[in-house]
């Protein structure tokens, strides 16, 4: 089995059409995602959406799969929109 293949999720390979696509970007997603939480501290969904180029969506998607899979974790912070402040975990 390849790196990459070991480092995606799971599920990732037993879908199939757009999502397949989508999946497909993981690896690159999160390394840029997590980049960006390394730079820049804690961000929220939509924060995160804009940055990335993505819709929130997605972003919603991609983090809550991180989140799951212990890459981030969802801060004490709430903003005053009533978004959570997600960051990366220690050692990611």
């Amino acid at each position: 089995m390849s790196e990459n293949a070991e480092n995606r999720f799971p599920e990732s390979t037993a879908i199939k059409g757009e999502r397949r696509q989508i999946a497909r970007q993981e690896y690159t997603t999160r390394k840029k995602l997590l980049d960006l939480l390394r730079a820049g501290g804690s961000k929220t969904i939509p924060e995160v959406a804009d940055a990335l180029g993505i819709s929130p969506h997605e972003a919603t998607w991609w983090m809550m799969g991180y989140a799951r899979y212990g890459y981030i974790r969802a801060t004490e912070e709430v903003t005053e929109d009533g978004y959570y402040r997600y960051a990366i975990v220690e050692g990611k």
